[in-house]
């Protein structure tokens, strides 16, 4: 088969999930950089969030609920990617807790998908050509997510915990719905 000039054929896509600081984002990075930054793009899922963390916070939900993210759009731009085509995409800032202007994301040989949900559907999950869920010691992860929170976010530290119990639901769902469906599971 033929690749057209300028054309990019269809990327390998890693995703990479797991709960809120389980280290996605700081495997993502250390994968990209081994891969080399010029032939990799990086798409966060959290950007796919419905709702900023005011509005969260008075809807009393956290970005692990599904119905806090836009699920049909992360699908659909992840279909858009595998098929080697660009994308428009939200974007959120954490550091402030609401959205910034939207990126452009061109195709690459490698995706690095990493985030909450990107395994939420079997259609999601069947676009990846590797999938990873991370899964931490829970005592670790705790630790890992009071420090990045308080220091990166701007969360005292009885509200990170707080938060954390709405979590509990949506934590364990997403684990049941994750074992029986992966690839790669890193404890």
């Amino acid at each position: 088969m033929a690749i057209p000039y300028g054309a990019i054929p269809r990327p390998i896509i890693l995703g990479v999930v797991g709960d809120s600081a389980a280290g996605k984002t700081t495997l993502s990075r250390g994968i990209a950089q081994i891969l080399g930054d010029d032939r990799v793009a990086v798409l966060c899922t959290d950007d796919y969030h419905r709702y900023n963390r005011k509005q969260r916070k008075e809807l009393g939900i956290t970005a692990l609920s599904p119905e806090c993210n836009y699920l049909d759009i992360m699908s659909q731009h992840l279909q858009l990617l595998r098929a080697g085509e660009p994308i428009l995409k939200p974007h959120y800032d954490h550091t402030l807790g609401d959205f910034g202007p939207p990126q452009y994301i061109v195709p690459h040989p490698f995706l690095i998908v990493e985030g909450l949900l990107g395994f939420y559907w079997q259609e999601m999950r069947n676009a990846y050509s590797v999938r990873v869920y991370l899964d931490p010691p829970e005592e670790l992860r705790r630790r890992w997510k009071v420090r990045r929170d308080m220091a990166q976010r701007g969360y005292a530290e009885e509200e990170v915990l707080r938060l954390r119990a709405l979590d509990a639901g949506a934590r364990e769902w997403a684990g049941r719905r994750v074992s029986g469906d992966r690839r790669f599971y890193l404890r």
